[in-house]
């Protein structure tokens, strides 16, 4: 199939785009940014009779607070996310991570929407939407869900979206101040290419600059992110000294379940999740002691 055989449909609103998703007998597929989407259609994949284009559909592209939690609009481009004196403030584990997402210009195209939607193992804002505990809002013309990210999300490029539904929202609770986190990434070019590994880090410290809590996410080293259930559980064993950060990369060593492909091996995927944690740790600690 030719990309001129595709139908494209451009609705001007977002309930005009549900109804569109409402109706059977054709396959259909969003699209919005496209990166993923050009490059998937190279491969012979997505291939729907009918892509809809919801880029323009602006009352998907927002960043707010409410009382209880961030909104963010699945339109907001990395870039918008990376730019949010907002998310800075409070989320800067997201920030790291949509600032690691391809170019610039795939920085400005690409949508969080489009990043999660696509569920990916190495999605490089998805460790961290795991790690901020992120709630995605799913419409349909009829109803409205709210889906936890690791319940979305259920293999490479699998997730629980209906075929009349679509992300509208996603939800995260804001870092508290005494929280920080961080975003580190291996890839063959810096910020140019697919991750490797990557891992999110999100340490709550307290006046002792002890962390009470911590959570950690790998992505690229098994069918889905990972939380690091065993690392998180060592945090709090005591001071994050060269010991405890050291023994605690170790174990990252066998909680990921990564595979051998064209990019890297196994062994060494596991090696460099080991490396990476270590590293992000050692670079929160420091930004402790710089605040």
């Amino acid at each position: 199939m030719l990309v001129s055989e595709i139908d494209m449909i451009t609705p001007s609103s977002l309930s005009e785009c549900l109804t569109q998703l409402s109706k059977e007998g054709r396959k259909h597929r969003l699209i919005a940014g496209g990166t993923d989407a050009v490059v998937r259609m190279k491969e012979g994949k997505w291939r729907p009779e009918i892509w809809i284009n919801i880029k323009n559909l602006k009352e998907l592209r927002y960043i707010e607070e409410s009382k209880d939690f961030i909104h963010i609009g699945p339109l907001a481009t990395h870039t918008d996310i990376t730019h949010s004196p907002l998310l800075q403030r409070k989320a800067d584990v997201l920030v790291d991570a949509a600032g690691e997402v391809g170019a610039t210009q795939m920085q400005k195209m690409g949508t969080i929407g489009g990043n999660i939607g696509t569920a990916s193992p190495a999605g490089d804002t998805l460790p961290a939407l795991y790690v901020l505990g992120a709630l995605l809002e799913l419409t349909s013309l009829k109803n409205k869900r709210i889906v936890p990210i690791q319940e979305f999300i259920i293999g490479p490029g699998r997730t629980v979206l209906k075929e009349n539904e679509m992300i509208t929202k996603i939800l995260i609770k804001p870092q508290r101040q005494n929280e920080k986190g961080i975003f580190q990434k291996l890839g063959p070019r810096k910020a140019q290419s697919i991750s490797i590994v990557n891992v999110a880090i999100s340490l709550t410290m307290d006046q002792d600059r002890k962390c009470v809590e911590g959570k950690i996410a790998f992505g690229s080293v098994a069918p889905t992110i990972i939380r690091a259930r065993k690392c998180e559980s060592m945090l709090t064993l005591g001071p994050l000294n060269d010991e405890l950060i050291q023994n605690i990369a170790k174990i990252a060593w066998k909680e990921v379940m990564p595979i051998s492909d064209g990019r890297a091996t196994a062994a060494y995927r596991r090696d460099m999740a080991s490396a990476l944690l270590e590293r992000g740790l050692y670079r929160l600690i420091r930004r402790w002691e710089n605040q």
